[in-house]
């Protein structure tokens, strides 16, 4: 469970910030969902230029600084295509619990860079945070990305009886996905805040029905922005209670 009112707190600045910086940053997540269900292909007779292509528009939820896990996608595939290909069949294959999929992936993604290292491949960069990528680009209407950082600092600041442990285990991912479950039930029922998000969407959004990739837009959001909101307001706060003393005096 949640803290509620800590939520409804949250989204009050959240909504102030929506359209004037919130949505000009974080667009094009919902950009780069809708171009992977355009493109993405698992028939596809070159699975690399497929995958790349699916993927363009991910900006920096595949490739940052010293991350690569988009790179390396596609060197495995070019090394042994068949078996790139059966690792995302059965990552997406729905008929089996998510967590373990996940484990899978990334086991597999370690025994392909061990056995093609050309010496270059220190690390596979297949991890929580791009296996779960991977899921949302492909059921955006079922999975959120993960980031053990983030998750534990949105965990704390709304005071859950559960924080994420980091490591890998299925316990962690399934208790992490309902705690961001119980963040989207509730935003659903925020009417204002649902308007505004339906009336920013563009023809190359992703509609996100059921809001996920608006929930964890709104994590974000606690991990990055309010906790210096907050601060801020502390301290405008103090700096008024000191200016009544002082004239009070």
């Amino acid at each position: 469970m949640i803290n509620i009112d800590k939520l409804k707190e949250i989204l009050v600045e959240y909504k102030k910030d929506f359209l004037s910086s919130q949505w000009k940053k974080e667009k094009y997540k919902w950009v780069a969902l809708q171009h992977f269900q355009d493109h993405w292909n698992v028939d596809a007779p070159d699975f690399a230029s497929m995958f790349w292509e699916a993927t363009t528009k991910q900006k920096n939820l595949l490739a940052s600084s010293y991350y690569y896990p988009r790179g390396m996608i596609r060197e495995f595939a070019k090394a042994d295509m068949a078996k790139v290909r059966r690792m995302f069949m059965d990552l997406y294959d729905e008929s089996k619990p998510f967590a373990p999929r996940i484990i899978q992936f990334e086991k597999e993604s370690d025994s392909l860079r061990k056995k093609y290292d050309d010496g270059t491949w220190k690390s596979h960069y297949q991890n929580q945070n791009s296996i779960t990528t991977y899921l949302w680009f492909r059921y955006p209407d079922k999975y959120y990305i993960y980031k053990y950082s983030e998750y534990k600092s949105v965990a704390e600041i709304l005071e859950s009886d559960f924080i994420p442990q980091m490591g890998t285990s299925e316990e962690n991912l399934v208790r992490s996905f309902q705690l961001y479950n119980e963040i989207c039930d509730y935003i659903s029922t925020d009417s204002e805040l649902v308007h505004m998000f339906r009336s920013a969407l563009t023809d190359e959004c992703y509609p996100d029905k059921k809001l996920k990739t608006l929930t964890f837009d709104i994590g974000f959001y606690i991990t990055k922005n309010f906790p210096r909101k907050h601060e801020d307001k502390v301290k405008d706060n103090n700096n008024l209670e000191y200016t009544k003393s002082s004239q009070s005096t």
